[in-house]
């Protein structure tokens, strides 16, 4: 669909991961192997691309929308089945 020039609305969409560090006691601190969990974390890392690692951090992206298609976001943002 093309939209005329100065018709469009601007959707804007920024993912990223929450920056609030968890509750941690010292039992927590103590207890963790962090040797192994830094493996554990590699391992996960070694199957993903790069694009992937970056999107799950943070992904940012513009999209021109229709009217239409501004009305249907705005009653349903994340597209729920009804």
């Amino acid at each position: 669909m093309t939209i005329p020039p100065h018709a469009h609305y601007v959707v804007k969409i920024e993912i990223y991961a929450d920056p609030a560090l968890p509750a941690v006691s010292s039992d927590d601190l103590e207890e963790t192997d962090y040797a192994q969990r830094t493996a554990d974390l590699l391992r996960e890392m070694e199957m993903l691309s790069p694009q992937e690692l970056e999107d799950s951090v943070h992904w940012q992206r513009d999209f021109k929308i229709c009217r239409p298609c501004q009305r249907a976001l705005l009653r349903n943002p994340l597209g729920e089945a009804s």
